[in-house]
């Protein structure tokens, strides 16, 4: 009798480990730069000064719920870059090289744009059988002209969430990676960037 009630009583935990079993990385690692992205650097015909803040979603990005109970924070490296490259696609397809303030070309930029990482959100949902990888990604921006006039200023969001077996870098890192990607479109095209003046 006494066995029967240790193995009813071990059997939650057995079940717990399962649970856990596909999901609970910490830290993840960067996403990768795209690789046309030196290409379209080069092929720009103007710049844009440019810089991102990423202040308002400092410390942790989301967590590691088993159900809906939070069991581990989510910490993402290198976020300023990875914006700052998926921007810089999106800018490039339209003909502009997206520079640091300090780091023009000779004569200054014809447009200024500064971009703010309102929220960012990446979670791993797990369950007995099936793991739920999602992020969230909202991003604001200004377009100035070179004297500073506030040309455009609008916002552009991205959110990725499916099923998976697992949780763990590669899932969560493909969720925040369409979710980046998601909002950099939306906020590029809310711009309207003019076409640049083709380079003699």
């Amino acid at each position: 009798m006494r066995k029967v009630l240790k193995n009813i009583a071990v059997a939650p935990f057995c079940l717990l480990l399962v649970a856990l079993s596909g999901c609970f990385p910490a830290h993840l690692p960067p996403l990768e730069s795209p690789p046309a992205l030196g290409r379209l650097q080069d092929l720009a015909d103007s710049e844009i000064a440019f810089s991102v803040n990423t202040s308002p979603v400092d410390g942790p990005r989301g967590y590691q719920f088993l159900t809906v109970v939070p069991v581990t924070r989510v910490y993402t490296p290198d976020l300023a870059r990875e914006v700052s490259d998926l921007l810089k696609i999106q800018a490039g397809l339209k003909g502009y090289r997206l520079v640091s303030p300090q780091a023009g070309a000779a004569g200054s930029p014809a447009y200024s744009l500064s971009v703010t990482v309102e929220d960012l959100t990446v979670s791993g949902y797990c369950y007995l059988a099936i793991r739920r990888p999602y992020s969230k990604v909202r991003l604001s921006g200004t377009l100035r002209a070179a004297d500073g006039t506030v040309l455009r200023e609008c916002s552009g969001e991205g959110r990725s969430v499916f099923f998976a077996k697992f949780a763990f870098d590669q899932e969560l890192n493909e969720a925040r990676r369409i979710a980046l990607t998601d909002a950099a479109v939306a906020l590029t095209a809310c711009l309207e960037l003019p076409k640049p003046a083709i380079r003699k």
